[in-house]
């Protein structure tokens, strides 16, 4: 009988995890030959950690061998034309590596996309998958299937183009023992019509339905032979008896080795790999490896299976991303009603004038009146009298000071001592604590009049004033409407008086602003800023949840098997990822310009652009974090630990000439700080992109993005595999 070809040859190969310079280093894959013909079912055998699922890894292309060779299918995986990864193959991996977000239909689907099936042929073969496997319903989500179901599905996605090679890492795990065997028996008929299986699997007596099986221990392959060969050369009843023989055996060799070796029994030297290798296999007498040439390579055969084009992928993808994000209900809330309400939010809490204070006053003018405190409740007061001699008597002025306060929202709170009302100031129930003298009108009257007073008179004339400090904010409120009441009252009553208004007044006057106006709010200021952390935070938080999603779950690595490029999956992330953005931006300007009434001087289409720039920006930060984090805490974690300095050092809620020149030196350089200057300056000043102030905003934003992406490529680029 003549030999069958090779379907997969592995020469010497070794692979290790860690570094030589570490104590952890240790072989994962040792010295190990393997031989799979065309048309049999290997079966490769091991315990937990033995290396089979990193050899399987090296076959499809996914991880590189730290020495030897492999041929998959005629040629090297990787290769250009090999089809591995690609078409050629069907995986299925350890891990389930399926969308949870899918439904079984769409899982299978998406795999069928990828080799570009018709739709036809796509239906029909997932009808017969689903009574060979015994699917459950097509339109049931895979988060909600048990793990055995699971498994079936992630089986089906491996067998639905119908590959030269078929690789399952450990399929059966889980499974009805009748499934178990319908699928064995399938699997026979696959390689009686020329498909090539390998196949791991926990249950060692399954196997002896395999042509052919390697056992692997340790990274080292003790045999690789026929079942029923295996059993006579080891004369055993039972292959797990002959795998504990072996097993004892490599025990044996290996502490002898050790007894008369001083370097590390798992360090082995690059130069043994070529000189030591016959000598290793000499010292297992009774261990037989089948050599294969690889002159039999030289020919590639040509895949039955034609390879699916970039543009069946890319329809597979941005099903697949479509598919995921709209069945993801937080992702939905998360990237469109989120901005909605984070702006809404930012505009009713940020930036009004507090309202609802209350003030302790000490008015001593007003108790010494026949009416007491409600003597300034009384609508026919008489507060000021013009005399003929053009002169003014003035009476309880202290009630038209009150009066400007509560127009300015400062409601007066009476109190008959200043000790109870700063004691009310320290419990909170007031805000700020005023004092009227005995004599404050006829003492005002006269440093109008006179100008030149006696130091007694000036102090009467005078409205003491306490505030509470460490509310900041509220204490400069405060203070900034009395010194406000203060000129209106002024102003009245020298109109009362005939007087000219502005003779009481400091002398300095405030003219129109240059740039905004004389009743600018907080709100204003901020508001740039927020718009741009938004903007920014949302895509980077989506971006690097998916991504890291995708790769923790398997399915970025299973789709790379099938032949899906980086560059396929990138670029339909960015589209559908910009068109969330694009979306994102215009709801905030919208809301910004329509509903909060903001400044829109300049030009619109520049506040735009440089929105959605930010936020390609944020996506791009996304990226590097799914690349530099292994988990969703660590990302989370890193995204909340940079997004509260760049929060702190952009100017929104400090000014830059607060800082010092060297912290004023790292925030230019952060991705808000710039472009919040910019998008200020378009909306308050209506500059123009030409100018420096607005482009080098776009210039800073441009900037992150290509050093995210260069970060981005050097991590993958020198990343371990």
């Amino acid at each position: 009988m003549a030999a069958r070809p090779a379907a997969v040859v592995v020469e010497r190969a070794y692979k290790y995890y860690g570094k030589q310079n570490k104590p952890d280093y240790k072989p994962v894959l040792n010295y190990l030959d393997m031989t799979v013909e065309r048309g049999i079912i290997y079966g490769l055998l091991g315990a937990s950690g033995c290396g089979k699922t990193t050899l399987l890894s090296c076959i499809v292309g996914r991880r590189k061998l730290d020495g030897g060779d492999i041929w998959v299918l005629g040629g090297k995986p990787g290769e250009k034309g090999s089809g591995v990864p690609g078409p050629r193959v069907g995986y299925m991996p350890q891990d389930i590596a399926l969308v949870a977000e899918f439904s079984v239909r769409d899982a299978v689907f998406y795999f069928g996309r990828i080799y570009g099936m018709p739709m036809k042929k796509l239906v029909e073969r997932f009808d017969f998958l689903t009574n060979l496997l015994d699917l459950p319903n097509g339109g049931r989500l895979i988060k909600s299937l048990s793990g055995g179901q699971q498994r079936r599905v992630s089986l089906a996605a491996a067998l639905v183009h119908e590959p030269e090679l078929l690789i399952l890492d450990e399929p059966t795990v889980g499974l009805d023992p009748v499934l178990r065997e319908r699928i064995w028996d399938f699997l026979a008929e696959l390689a009686r019509g020329g498909t090539t299986v390998i196949i791991t699997t926990h249950y060692i007596d399954e196997t002896k339905q395999a042509h052919k099986i390697g056992l692997l221990r340790d990274g080292q392959l003790l045999a690789e032979d026929s079942p029923s060969e295996i059993l006579r050369k080891y004369d055993c009843d039972t292959l797990e008896e002959a795998f504990l023989k072996m097993a004892l055996r490599q025990h044996e060799v290996t502490t002898r080795r050790r007894s008369t070796l001083t370097t590390s029994p798992d360090v082995i030297p690059e130069s043994s790999i070529v000189s030591n290798a016959d000598s290793r296999y000499q010292s297992r007498d009774d261990f037989t490896v089948v050599t294969s040439s690889t002159d039999m390579l030289n020919t590639k055969e040509k895949p039955t299976y034609c390879h699916s084009k970039s543009k069946a992928r890319y329809k597979a993808v941005f099903i697949k991303s479509i598919q995921q994000f709209s069945r993801h209900p937080g992702g939905l809330i998360f990237s469109v009603l989120f901005p909605i309400i984070q702006v809404v939010a930012f505009f009713l809490a940020v930036g009004s004038d507090p309202r609802d204070l209350h003030v302790a006053v000490v008015n001593e003018e007003a108790a010494s009146s026949p009416y007491g405190l409600d003597i300034c409740k009384n609508d026919s007061l008489v507060t000021v009298v013009r005399k003929d001699d053009d002169t003014c008597d003035q009476y309880m002025l202290s009630c038209w000071f009150l009066e400007e306060m509560e127009k300015r929202r400062l409601y007066p709170t009476a109190y008959n001592s200043t000790q109870q009302a700063k004691l009310a100031l320290a419990t909170r129930r007031t805000y700020a604590v005023l004092h009227f003298s005995r004599n404050f009108s006829g003492a005002l009257g006269v440093r109008v009049r006179e100008g030149d007073v006696l130091d007694d008179v000036l102090e009467q004339s005078i409205v003491a004033v306490w505030l509470d400090t460490a509310d900041y904010q509220i204490s400069n409120f405060v203070k900034l409407q009395v010194h406000k009441a203060y000129e209106k009252f002024t102003k009245r009553a020298m109109r009362a008086c005939g007087r000219n208004e502005d003779l009481v007044q400091i002398p300095v006057r405030f003219k129109d602003p240059v740039f905004g106006s004389m009743d600018t709010q907080m709100v204003g200021f901020m508001a740039p800023g927020i718009m741009i952390t938004i903007i920014f935070f949302l895509p980077a938080i989506v971006t690097s949840t998916l991504m890291i999603s995708d790769r923790l779950e398997g399915v970025w690595e299973r789709s790379a098997v099938a032949g899906v490029r980086p560059s396929e999956m990138l670029n339909v992330h960015c589209t559908l990822q910009s068109v969330v953005i694009l979306l994102q931006t215009l709801e905030m300007m919208a809301l910004a310009f329509l509903g909060y009434s903001l400044p829109s001087k300049g030009s619109l289409v520049a506040c735009g652009a440089l929105l959605f720039l930010q936020g390609l920006s944020g996506m791009c930060y996304g990226f590097l974090l799914s690349v530099l984090c292994s988990s969703y805490s660590v990302a989370f974690f890193v995204a909340t630990g940079s997004f509260y300095p760049m929060i702190l050092l952009c100017g929104i809620l400090w000014p830059l000439e607060g800082m010092s020149s060297g912290l004023r030196a790292v925030s230019v350089t952060l991705p808000f700080t710039i472009p919040s200057m910019s998008l200020r300056d378009i909306m308050e000043k209506g500059s123009s992109i030409t100018e420096p102030a607005v482009y080098n905003g776009f210039l800073i934003t441009v900037a992150w993005i290509i050093a995210t992406l260069g970060l981005c490529f050097l991590r993958l680029k020198y990343k371990k595999t």
